[in-house]
């Protein structure tokens, strides 16, 4: 074989080899850009839920309907509250309500008790009614726990349990898990970021308790407590609380 052709051969076959390596590579790359599985990314997200419970049992969104008579008024999400008969199933001690946080980042949470005490009412012509009555603010048993003599207990029953009774020279101090913050917005705020991360568990954080060192003030008969409330939620962080509640600082004092 003369030279000339040698060289030619050499040129085509190095031409050859780069063609290929460069369709290979070109083939690589435009698979990996269209690897779609390889991509894949999850949102955070901020998923919370409530339940009401009385008597243990959990309570479903309903309608509260008064039949006047003559028409029927219609409340929906409103829950119908026993504040007369303390040996009621219904009865506002056996109130429960619980907060589930399923968020997948780290949550600060608040609460707003919507709630009026109303009368029933019935006139001459025996159409039936009801109003509101302006009244103290009712005294929910939130979360708390108790300090007794530099101890905590979740409830003054276990207190008096491991101490065989309570009396007025132990000192005694309720310290509540929200913030009570009503006064300024309606709500209560749980006063610690709820930590989370993407595999994390349900939380579920207690809202209103049983009653426990505090007492109901029963009601005369004819008196209903309509319940409702609202809860809100936001991530912990990028100033979320500053932007989405306008609130520049924490309720209870600090910076978020």
């Amino acid at each position: 074989m003369s030279l000339t052709k040698k060289f030619k051969y050499i040129i085509l076959t190095i031409a050859f080899l780069f063609l290929t390596i460069l369709g290979t590579v070109t083939y690589t790359w435009f698979v990996l850009i269209n690897r779609t599985d390889s991509f894949v990314a999850t949102a955070a997200k901020i998923d919370i839920s409530y339940s009401i419970y009385l008597d243990g049992i959990m309570l479903e969104p309903d309608e509260f309907s008064i039949d006047t008579g003559t028409s029927t008024m219609t409340k929906t999400g409103i829950y119908s509250i026993n504040v007369t008969d303390f040996e009621a199933d219904d009865y506002i001690d056996n109130l429960r309500v619980d907060i589930h946080v399923n968020s997948t980042v780290d949550t600060y949470l608040r609460v707003s008790i919507i709630d009026a005490l109303t009368l029933s009412t019935i006139d001459f012509e025996g159409n039936k009614g009801e109003v509101s009555i302006v009244d103290q603010p009712i005294n929910y048993a939130f979360s708390r726990e108790w300090d007794v003599n530099g101890t905590l207990y979740d409830d003054l029953f276990d207190a008096e349990t491991a101490l065989g009774g309570i009396t007025i020279n132990d000192t005694v101090t309720k310290i509540d898990h929200w913030f009570d913050n009503k006064l300024n917005d309606g709500y209560y705020y749980f006063p610690q970021v709820i930590e989370r991360e993407m595999d994390s568990s349900p939380e579920t954080i207690s809202f209103i308790e049983e009653y426990d060192g505090d007492e109901f003030d029963t009601k005369s008969f004819g008196y209903t407590l309509q319940f409702a409330i609202l809860v809100e939620a936001v991530q912990a962080g990028n100033m979320a609380p500053v932007y989405n509640w306008g609130l520049a600082d924490t309720p209870w004092g600090g910076s978020w």
